[in-house]
């Protein structure tokens, strides 16, 4: 049975190609590009876009500031007005989606359909999926699998930067894991980085189902430490699953 790989992304600013470089580095381990679909939910919480417009808008003013001050172009500026613009969107972004999820009902429907439906197809095609959730990711395909995991081809679930813990302590969800199952869902492969502010080890929290939990090592800031697919172990360990 063909296997394949679905990636659904965290909060942020994400692009719709947001799945290339992982499918690249992925198929740089595998010797060949593996079949791949992406859930993308970035365009629901793109509130960070409006920031480009005010850059623009200042990167115009500052040369011309500068070219009746200095008689030149500003030449640094625009690349720190860029920057600055990019955080900006980033940050903006991780706000929206995180009260997409837990507080409007309305975009967290759309975020978990899109799961499904995606989940749905490639079942109904016969296709054995490896799952890839990160970040808020993470429980999105979470609140979907406790609900139905039954009804998908589901081979193997990795959850990268997964706040699941601090949710069932702080007792947002629960910890019975529904239709979650060694029968539903043949491995749960936790990756963590310790650095990471909001990820870490599950196994405990879910006594119920043989939980991998994988430590990575390395990162030297939170920032580098939630951002998984930079690490060449997270595309070793997936392409290993699609073999």
């Amino acid at each position: 049975m063909k296997r394949v790989i679905v990636t659904i992304h965290g909060t942020g600013r994400t692009t719709p190609d947001f799945w290339a470089p992982q499918v690249q580095a992925i198929a740089e381990h595998l010797g060949h590009t593996p079949p791949h679909r992406p859930v993308w939910w970035g365009d629901l919480i793109d509130v960070g876009a409006k920031v480009w417009h005010v850059a623009d808008w200042l990167n115009a003013r500052v040369h011309t500031l500068a070219r009746v001050l200095l008689g030149r172009p500003a030449r640094r500026t625009p690349r720190r007005i860029a920057r600055a613009a990019d955080f900006l969107h980033r940050l903006m972004n991780g706000i929206a989606g995180v009260l997409a999820f837990f507080v409007f009902k309305h975009q967290r429907a759309q975020m978990y359909e899109r799961l499904r439906a995606t989940l749905r197809e490639l079942t109904h095609h016969g296709y054995e999926i490896v799952l890839v959730s990160e970040s808020l990711g993470c429980l999105v395909a979470f609140d979907v699998l406790r609900a139905e995991a039954n009804q998908y081809n589901l081979l193997a679930w990795v959850t990268l930067g997964c706040a699941l813990r601090i949710l069932v302590q702080s007792n947002r969800r629960s910890n019975d894991l529904g239709a979650i199952t060694p029968q539903t869902l043949k491995q749960w492969i936790n990756v963590y980085a310790p650095r990471d502010p909001v990820a870490a080890p599950i196994a405990s929290v879910f006594p119920n189902f043989p939980i991998r939990d994988e430590r990575l090592d390395g990162a030297r800031t939170r920032l580098e430490a939630h951002n998984y697919w930079r690490d060449p172990r997270v595309a070793a360990l997936i392409a290993h699953l699609l073999k």
